[in-house]
Parts: C-alpha cells; structure tokens; sequence
C-alpha cells in the first residue's frame, strides 16, 4: 500500500524550502559524449513532416520548435531565409508589480506586470535557394531523435539543414551539409529585438554578439559563430558571411542574469551574460558537428524512450502523407483509424515537455517560444488551470523530472506571494478579501510573472489549484525530499484557507 502521509503529518515535516538549480545562465561541465551514434534510424524515427515552409507571418502556427528547457527556437524551414526566433525563459520585462488598482486588483500591463520577450532573431540566408528554385522540399521533426531538419535538392546537390537546441552543451546548433557536388554562400545576422546594437568579435572564430539590459535592469546577451572545414566565413558587424563552403555549422547562445532568489531581486550581478554567451558559442564551435548532435540525441533519448505506446499499424498509404494532408484526412467524415498519427500527437506532447521544461522555469501560456514581443496575456503563468494543465502530462507518460521546474518556480515565488499576500490582500477594495479580517499564508493572482509578481485579479483558489498539482507529484513519485521541499507552499496554503473566508 502506498505510503500517503495525511494534512497533520504534512504540516508536522517541516523544514524550509530548498532552492534547486533554476534557470540561472551558467557555466557548465565538459559533457560526457557518447562513443556511438544513438539515432534512431529514419524508417524507425517518429516523425511529423511537411512538404513547404511555415509562412513567416505565422510562425508560432506552422514553425517547427527547438528547445533546451532555457534556450528555445521557432523555425520555419525557408531554404534561402531560414528565420529562428530565439528565446530565454527568463527575458521577463516588468517587476513585482505590488502597487494596486483602484478596484483592490493588480494591474495588468507589460510594464510593470511585464512580458515574455524574444532574446534575438537569427537569419540565415542562401541567395539563389529561393522555394521556387529547389524540389524535393521537406521539413521534418524528428521526435525520436529531437531534431528539426529541413532538405531539398538544387541542381544535382542535395542540402540538408540539421537543427536542435542542446541542454548538454546549452546551445542552439543548426548544422548545413550538402552532397552531389554543391556548395554554400551566404550569410548569418544576429538581430537583437529591443534596439540592440550587434558587434563583430573573434574569440575562437568569426563571430557577432549583442548585450544590453531591460528597464528592469536584467541584464541579457546573445552572441552566434559559425564554422566550416572549406570555404571561407568572415564576420562584419552583424553579418558573419560564408563562401563556398561544403559545410557549416552555426552556433547560437545567450541568456540573462536572471536567479531564483527574491532577496536579491531574482538578479545574479556576478553573472556576465555577454561573457558566457561567447564562451559557449566558441566552446561548442570546437566540437565536430557530428559529436554536438549525437550528445544531443543520447541525452534527448534518455527522456523520450522512457515511454512507449502502440495503439496499432497505419496503413502504406496513410503513412506517405505529409501530416497535414493526414490531419485533414483523419478529420473527414467516416474516415478510417490511423493510429500511428494518434501516437505521434501523445509523442510531440512528450517532446514539446523535454524540450520546454528541464532545470528552468516553467512553461507558460506559449510554452518555451514566441514570435514576438507581445505575446497574448504577456505569455505569463495563468493559475486558473493553464499552468497546471501544462504539468497533467509529465508524471503520466515517463517525464517525471519535468515536473521539477514548476516546483522550483513555486517555491522561488513564494516570499513575494506571501509578502502581497499578507500587505494587500485584505485592502478594502479588494471583492475577494476575507470577511474574517484575517490573512495568512499565501495565495495567487490569475497571472504571475517571473519576479514575484501578479496581474489581472485576485484568484483565491490559485494557491489550492497549485498545491493540489505539486502534492500530486508526490503521489506518483513518493520522493519525501521533494515533499519536504514543497511543504512550505503546502502549509502556507493552508494557512491562508483557516484564516477565512
């Protein structure tokens, strides 16, 4: 029989909460590369495919996602414009947000409640790749392997662009080869996306990087290097330009001094962000491109292979079809099954939660990606279910690890919750306040940010909500560390139910 500890024993654990390692943009080991190829042959990969680029005007709708649990992409497979919107899950513009509305309630605007915002656009063109001049065309994520790779042939070549965002290495790669006698000319800019200005550097390569900070005063960099074993790369400003190359490899990084820590203003000022984004860019530019891939893909395996499912064989035909003639088949009226495609939706659930939720913040309303810098409702935590629905997946299909970074989120939280909670919960103009006179404990707004902070109204019930899906993780896990960890958001909870309504 299960060992669940009742509310009494709950509240008798104890303990402070321990922080984990957050999203913090650090310094990381030499990673442990395999001495194998672990990819899953392409006849065995479960695959989602298309047969044209996803229009750039709608890329958060037709891009293909990258992503490794900090850094994450949306690209859209253009063989003469590749474009990927780059992101940091902890580019957060807006602060605590504690001063009240007229009405009791938080204001809720991208100033001081603040927004999810992009770290940078990555450009990669090929002049004379242009759609109309290239067949066999097809983009396609791999998500037995976590890769996004786009082909086509020009000519007699064939060019194939291999993408993924690695957590081993904490770097976006996109890898371009070609075979049949073709060649690659063409250029790589780096655009910031809140007026930055991109300067040339070589360290270890030609390279561009930018740095700035936020009127919040987060400071954040971005910085990319490209490589080839032929041909010739050089950088201008912004521009790194490659000629006559057989093949190249361009690394992206970047990140923020952003910490989990609410007395120091969730701020690392130790942290260099420029610094490190050139030192990873440099560092993985060094690495075969073959060796970055292949500690992607074992480390990205050692995920998705905990799960497997079966739910029968499509047929010859139905596996040809790109996936949205196969979407749009599988929705006509009295249409057969096509099980292999019902999997592979459970599938791309799994790799959007390894890709979007590791040892960072959690996913919020757009997950790990953006395509802008104003995100419908900021792109913010909703504590009305959207959070949590994020988080129904992990412990039930082999991903209990991604679970974490909601933990870690709430427990960093926690002091600026209670703090709000207690000071301004029971202002008068407050509809929702305790008829009690009392406060205690901590509860949530509809919206949270990443700083403490909360937006829109009051949401009485959030902190139930979100206790109700932390303690359920025990519940799969059985891990009392964890329960432990979390016990101060759990008694806090509490507290604040007995001290009402």
């Amino acid at each position: 029989m299960s060992r669940i500890p009742n509310r009494r024993t709950i509240l008798g654990l104890g303990g402070a909460a321990v922080l984990t390692a957050l999203p913090a943009f650090t310094a990381h080991a030499a990673p442990h590369r395999p001495a194998g190829t672990p990819l899953v042959p392409a006849v065995d990969a479960t695959t989602l495919w298309y047969p044209e680029p996803a229009d750039a005007d709608t890329l958060i709708e037709e891009g293909l996602p990258l992503g490794n649990g900090r850094l994450g992409a949306l690209v859209g497979g253009d063989p003469a414009a590749e474009l990927l919107h780059v992101t940091d899950a902890t580019l957060w513009t807006g602060d605590a947000n504690i001063i009240l509305d007229a009405d009791g309630q938080f204001p809720y605007e991208r100033t001081h409640f603040g927004s999810f915002t992009l770290l940078a656009r990555v450009t990669l063109a090929l002049p004379g790749h242009e759609r109309t001049a290239v067949n066999a065309y097809r983009r396609t994520l791999d998500l037995s392997n976590g890769l996004v790779t786009t082909s086509y042939k020009k000519g007699r070549a064939t060019y194939r662009r291999e993408m993924f965002a690695s957590e081993q290495d904490d770097v976006i790669v996109v890898r371009l080869t070609q075979r049949g006698g073709g060649s690659l000319t063409g250029s790589v800019i780096l655009s910031g996306t809140h007026g930055e200005t991109t300067s040339a550097h070589h360290a270890g390569g030609p390279g561009a990087s930018f740095t700035a900070a936020l009127g919040n005063g987060l400071r954040y960099a971005a910085a990319v290097t490209a490589v080839s074993d032929s041909g010739h790369v050089s950088v201008d400003g912004p521009r790194i330009t490659f000629t006559n190359c057989a093949d190249l490899t361009v690394i992206i990084s970047g990140g923020t001094n952003y910490a989990p820590d609410h007395a120091a203003g969730y701020r690392d000022p130790g942290v260099d962000p420029h610094a490190l984004a050139v030192t990873k860019a440099t560092g993985a530019a060094r690495v075969p491109a073959t060796r970055l891939r292949d500690t992607h893909v074992a480390d990205y395996r050692q995920r998705y292979d905990r799960f497997t499912l079966s739910l029968g064989s499509s047929t010859p035909c139905q596996r040809r079809l790109d996936t949205w003639s196969r979407l749009k088949t599988r929705a006509a009226v009295h249409t057969v099954p096509d099980p292999e495609l019902e999997v592979s939706y459970l599938q791309y659930g799994r790799y959007l939660t390894i890709c979007g939720s590791r040892s960072g913040l959690p996913m919020g309303l757009q997950g790990l990606w953006l395509e802008g810098n104003t995100p419908d409702w900021m792109g913010d935590y909703h504590t009305d279910v959207n959070v949590q629905m994020n988080y129904w997946l992990p412990d039930r299909a082999g991903l209990n690890d991604s679970f974490t970074a909601l933990a870690d989120y709430c427990i960093a939280q926690l002091p600026g919750w209670t703090t709000v909670t207690q000071h301004s919960f029971n202002d008068p103009r407050n509809r929702y306040r305790n008829t009690s006179g009392q406060v205690a404990g901590w509860t949530v707004a509809y919206s949270t940010n990443i700083y403490g902070g909360m937006g829109w109204w009051w949401h009485p019930a959030g902190n139930a909500w979100l206790c109700e899906s932390l303690y359920e993780h025990y519940e799969f896990t059985q891990d009392e560390s964890y329960l432990r960890r979390i016990h101060p958001l759990l008694k806090g909870a509490c507290e604040f139910w007995e001290a009402g309504p």
